[in-house]
C-alpha cells in the first residue's frame, strides 16, 4: 500500500490523472495547463521489484527535485517546472511525454559496462556518451513483442528506421531486434529533427548540473532525462526549444568522496 504523505497546497487538487512508484499527479482546480506533482514516501528499486516506505522521503525528493529545476531554469533550459507548491509538491505545464528516455554519461557504469564489456567500471569519457531508450512497458511497443523493456534505440533518419536493440547485451556484433518505420514510433510532424535537440539540451544539463556537483564535491556519473510537449504550441523544434518542456531530471547517479553513493533525482513522468 502506498504512503500517507501529508500534503497541504496552495492550490485546489483536482482529480488524479496519474500515478506512479513515487509520485501522484493532479489536475489543478481551475486550470487547464498545469498541474501538481506530489512526491510519496514510497521508495522503489529494481523497476518496482522492491518495495519500502521512509518518512518524510516524499518532502527530501520534492525539495531535490524543485532545487534542480530552478538551478536548470536559471541556467535557460526549459524545464517542467513553475513553482514549489508545498513541501511536498511543485507545479509543472502538463506535458505530452515523448516515448524516450535520454541518457548522458560522464563515466562507464551500470548497463553501459553490458553493451561494452571492453571497459572498466569507472572509466572516464572525456566527451559526453549520449543514448537513446524507447520507453516500454511489458516488453511490448503497440502490439509487438519486445525481448527487453526500454530498449536501446539508434535513428536511423536516411533509412527512416528506428533500430531497437537488447540493453543486456554487448552492442559489437549485435544485430537489431527490431526494426520499425518512423511512423510506428514518431507522433509529430517532424519528431524526427527534435533528436538533435533533445540531444543538445540533454548534454547542457548534464554540464549544469555536473559543475553543480563538482562545487558539492561530488561527481555527476550519469543523468536520464524526458522530454515532452506542453499544450501552448504545435511539436515544431522551433517550438521545442522554447514551450516544450525536458523532464529533466528522471535519475542521476551521483559519486561522493570519499564513497561511492548513488541519490535519485525525480522526474515530473511518473
Amino acid at each position: 500500500m502506498d504512503a500517507k504523505t501529508t500534503h497541504s497546497s496552495k492550490f485546489t487538487l483536482g482529480a488524479v490523472l496519474n500515478e506512479g512508484k513515487t509520485k501522484k499527479i493532479h489536475r489543478l482546480a481551475g486550470s487547464t495547463d498545469l498541474v501538481a506533482l506530489v512526491s510519496k514516501d514510497d521508495i522503489t528499486a529494481g523497476d518496482g521489484a522492491k518495495h519500502d516506505v521512509i518518512s518524510d522521503k516524499g518532502r527530501l525528493a520534492n525539495a531535490t527535485t524543485c532545487n534542480v529545476f530552478r538551478l536548470l531554469k536559471a541556467c535557460g533550459l526549459p524545464v517542467a517546472f513553475e513553482e514549489q507548491d508545498s513541501a511536498t509538491s511543485f507545479i509543472a505545464p502538463l506535458c505530452e511525454m515523448l516515448p524516450y528516455e535520454v541518457v548522458v554519461r560522464r563515466e562507464a557504469h551500470g548497463s553501459y559496462l553490458k553493451r561494452h564489456p571492453h571497459l572498466s567500471r569507472g572509466e572516464l569519457f572525456a566527451k559526453l556518451i549520449v543514448e537513446f531508450y524507447l520507453k516500454t512497458k511489458d516488453k511490448n511497443w503497440k502490439g509487438k513483442p519486445l525481448v527487453a523493456d526500454d530498449p536501446l534505440m539508434m535513428h536511423a533518419a536516411d533509412a527512416g528506421q528506428i533500430r531497437l536493440y537488447n540493453p543486456a547485451k554487448p552492442i559489437q556484433g549485435q544485430e537489431p531486434f527490431l526494426v520499425l518505420t518512423q511512423s510506428e514510433v514518431f507522433s509529430k510532424p517532424d519528431e524526427a529533427k527534435t533528436f538533435p535537440e533533445m540531444r543538445a539540451i540533454a548534454c547542457r544539463a548534464f554540464l549544469a548540473l555536473e559543475k553543480a556537483w563538482q562545487l558539492e564535491g561530488g561527481t555527476l556519473v550519469d543523468l536520464k532525462v524526458e522530454f515532452g510537449y506542453d499544450t501552448k504550441g504545435p511539436a515544431s523544434p522551433a517550438t521545442s526549444a522554447s514551450r516544450a518542456s525536458a523532464s529533466c531530471c528522471g535519475a542521476a547517479r551521483i559519486r561522493t568522496r570519499p564513497s561511492r553513493s548513488r541519490m535519485r533525482l525525480v522526474t515530473p513522468r511518473t
